[in-house]
């Protein structure tokens, strides 16, 4: 049953048979996809976004992603984000990894994407976005800002991660 309908989500209540025979009830926020880029520069130089996060009420060093349109395919998103968040487009885009973000709340499947041979565009941020800028950085120092804890936003780091071991 959906309780909620919004802009880019709804919530749904479900009603479960554990293993057992015993009945739950379980909410699920109900989410169309999304995809996130790692943007290589150079070849070991990327680009993160600053973003102001509400949920968490903090600035934090992102790779840029966004919400799915309807209709279409994750590749897509990943190229058109890329674009607006960063003035860039990827010459090559290549799939890293796909990730569930949070399954025990969330249905939402996301895609991440290397993105390298990048041509100067134009960013065009959405009007409901609140980034605060650009930061190029070699993925060795990002990969401290991990350790350190100054890189905290699961998709950002599951991304640096996987490039730090990519073999396409």
């Amino acid at each position: 049953m959906i309780v909620y309908t919004g802009k880019k989500i709804s919530v749904r209540k479900d009603e479960i048979v554990l293993d057992d025979g015993r009945k739950a009830e379980r909410e699920v926020i109900v989410h169309p996809g999304s995809a996130a880029i790692v943007p290589f520069i150079t070849e070991d130089e990327i680009l993160l976004i600053q973003q102001y996060r509400h949920a968490v009420k903090e600035t934090m060093y992102e790779i840029p992603a966004g919400t799915l349109d309807a209709g279409e395919s994750f590749a897509t998103c990943a190229a058109r984000e890329l674009e607006e968040e960063t003035g860039y487009r990827a010459g090559i885009l290549e799939p890293l990894i796909i990730l569930y973000p949070s399954p025990g709340i969330l249905s939402e499947t996301m895609h991440l994407y290397k993105a390298t041979q990048l041509t100067k565009t134009q960013i065009n941020y959405q009007a409901d976005e609140s980034i605060k800028g650009l930061i190029r950085i070699r993925l060795s120092d990002a990969l401290e800002m991990i350790k350190k804890g100054e890189i905290r936003d699961a998709k950002t780091v599951c991304g640096i991660l996987r490039c730090l071991s990519f073999k396409p």
